[in-house]
């Protein structure tokens, strides 16, 4: 079991990944990532994505442009302490969006973590994302 205080900062991690993938501002993200993380992303048609880093990851992220509105959601996780010390738990989340032709997207998915520290600071060294179930909407003429 973790503590009250690093369950704080996991949950302040969570909202501020969050944050910074609902602005886009993904010129940000180095201080949510360790400089070795490693991020793979299933979605649901099947295909993955593999990412290595923070700056790559930025670069990756900022390519999914085209939305006139995006927002992540971190519905909810749990955390505890794995077997070598870092701290593993299972993030489940919510995405919306919609793109310039007005059709809408709900993607519910879920994140395996495992987090390190950096100075003190809690941070993400590995996410794994798949997507569970998505919902989209085309606007109708």
């Amino acid at each position: 079991m973790i503590d009250a205080e690093t369950y704080a900062a996991i949950q302040q991690l969570q909202r501020a990944y969050g944050d910074v993938a609902s602005r886009a501002a993904w010129d940000e993200v180095g201080s949510l990532l360790t400089d070795d993380a490693h991020l793979e992303f299933v979605t649901s048609s099947g295909a993955v994505f593999e990412v290595d880093g923070p700056e790559a990851f930025a670069e990756f992220a900022a390519k999914m442009a085209g939305f006139s509105f995006f927002e992540y959601i971190p519905l909810s996780f749990v955390v505890s302490r794995g077997a070598d010390g870092l701290l593993v738990g299972r993030t489940y989340s919510l995405e919306v969006a919609e793109n310039e032709a007005g059709d809408w997207t709900e993607s519910y998915g879920l994140y395996e973590d495992t987090y390190g520290q950096v100075r003190g600071e809690w941070r993400f060294t590995r996410r794994l994302h798949r997507t569970i179930k998505q919902r989209i909407t085309t606007r109708r003429a």
